[in-house]
């Protein structure tokens, strides 16, 4: 009995904080953590996922520096013409999170930076950058997904 109650109580005390932590209600730290996300999803869905992840990682950690990669069909996010979640970027860009479009994808769709939002930068290749991002220390994430 006693070895059951012991990690029931443990349990108990840590499932409220981390049921919290995880709504984006509460400040976790003021560190400046550096998370890359990669995005490669094309619905609508995932782009409205993918921007409320953003948000979930700032209301935690306000100063964390932000990237999102996008390439395949998350590319959509950031082309003009496709994009469900244009407003979000541009109040995301303004509050310094970089939106990265993956200039492979790009030429293999034949889609042209005048074709994109004007907060996008273009990146040589998502998997460059996401490389490049975690040998600098960056933490990865896969975002957007259902």
């Amino acid at each position: 009995m006693k070895s059951i109650l012991i990690p029931v109580i443990v349990l108990l005390l840590i499932t409220p904080q981390a049921i919290k932590a995880q709504q984006g209600s509460e400040v976790l730290d003021m560190k400046k953590h550096k998370i890359v996300f990669q995005f490669m999803d094309a619905d609508s869905a995932s782009q409205v996922r993918m921007n409320m992840q953003v948000g979930n990682v700032r209301a935690a950690w306000p100063n964390a520096e932000i990237e999102v990669v996008c390439q395949g069909g998350g590319i959509d996010m950031l082309i003009t013409a496709k994009s469900k979640a244009s407003s979000s970027v541009a109040d995301w860009t303004s509050k310094g999170i970089i939106f990265a479009a993956c200039n492979n994808t790009m030429r293999n769709r034949n889609v042209k930076k005048e074709d994109l939002l004007s907060q996008a930068v273009v990146v040589p290749s998502a998997i460059i950058e996401l490389a490049l991002k975690q040998e600098g220390g960056w933490s990865y994430v896969k975002g957007g997904m259902k």
